[in-house]
């Protein structure tokens, strides 16, 4: 039996029926880790050395011991009813959900609503939204308003890896978002290591260029830009990328490229501020770079893409 399928069973018992094996939980999901192991053990091989390895090993950082190792249990994502010891947290401007477009219907007419589970789960960022609705189908994202729903009364919970948990999303703090950059998803983790060293422009066109097609690493800029946690350092390392691409005869999504990097870079009130977006804009519109009065916030077609991808930028305009 495989550790991926000895840690699914214990999410199992330790989520949602620990009568499996057994034993029970106490009011904030602990279980004992004898009980746990020796009602495991009938079934699936496990022993405390396993166990630890298990949860020292999770991706998804799932379970958590106490401080002396005698009593584990699930983070989040119960059925039964349990206190996790979750605080109340005050959550970013925005956060995100992935799910599949078969969902999309039912979502859309009563909002996120907890179903099986105690909580709403909400990812920090777009991409890893991406990758759980992936596990659904085809992926469909949606940015929730996170800060005004707390603003008008909305608790939000953070659980320690990193899962935000609220006990319902109402419709109108909604917006969803067009979803395709779901393949380079790899691409992003692999940008993300070098935008923080000197020459990261110089040092993507020497690396990931060489191993991936523009497509693809063109999709992953997009991801980073969508992403309201990022810094605005790796926003403007993705403007000079892009540049660059444009520069060595790449294809680049005009519309997609321009919108997300004025929408993140740009300033309204003096559009030509950023030298590279300006370029960048320029010669994607085929601008004369001295005489043109564009403004990209007030292109149709750019306010159009921006609507396409969730973002609304009245609030900039």
């Amino acid at each position: 039996m495989s550790d991926n399928n000895t840690s699914k069973f214990i999410s199992l018992i330790l989520r949602h029926k620990p009568e499996t094996i057994g034993i029970s939980l106490d009011e904030h999901g602990w279980a004992n880790v004898d009980e746990l192991i020796e009602g495991v053990n009938k079934t699936h091989p496990l022993n405390r050395e396993k166990l630890e390895e298990i949860v020292r090993t999770d991706e998804k950082q799932r379970y958590s011991f106490n401080e002396d190792h005698t009593l584990i249990r699930a983070n989040q994502g119960h059925s039964i009813p349990v206190d996790v010891e979750l605080k109340k947290v005050k959550p970013p401007k925005n956060l995100y959900h992935g799910t599949g477009e078969k969902y999309v219907s039912s979502i859309e007419q009563q909002g996120l609503i907890p179903k099986s589970r105690l909580y709403v789960h909400l990812s920090a960022d777009y991409d890893t939204a991406v990758k759980v609705g992936t596990r659904h189908g085809k992926p469909v994202v949606y940015r929730i308003e996170a800060e005004q729903m707390e603003t008008d009364g909305f608790s939000f919970y953070c659980s320690v890896n990193g899962v935000w948990l609220t006990e319902i999303v109402p419709v109108k703090y909604m917006n969803r978002m067009s979803v395709t950059f779901s393949k380079p998803c790899n691409i992003v983790t692999e940008l993300k290591t070098i935008f923080g060293k000197d020459d990261a422009a110089e040092i993507v066109e020497k690396t990931i260029l060489q191993k991936h097609k523009w497509a693809e690493v063109q999709q992953a800029l997009f991801s980073i830009l969508l992403d309201d946690s990022v810094s605005q350092n790796d926003y403007e390392v993705s403007a000079e990328i892009i540049w660059s691409a444009i520069l060595s005869g790449e294809k680049v999504d005009a519309d997609t490229a321009i919108g997300l990097l004025y929408y993140r870079l740009g300033n309204e009130n003096d559009p030509y501020e950023n030298n590279t977006i300006w370029s960048i804009a320029a010669r994607l519109k085929d601008l004369d770079y001295a005489n043109s009065e564009y403004n990209p916030l007030r292109d149709p077609a750019i306010l159009k893409r921006l609507a396409s991808l969730g973002i609304d930028i009245s609030e900039k305009r």
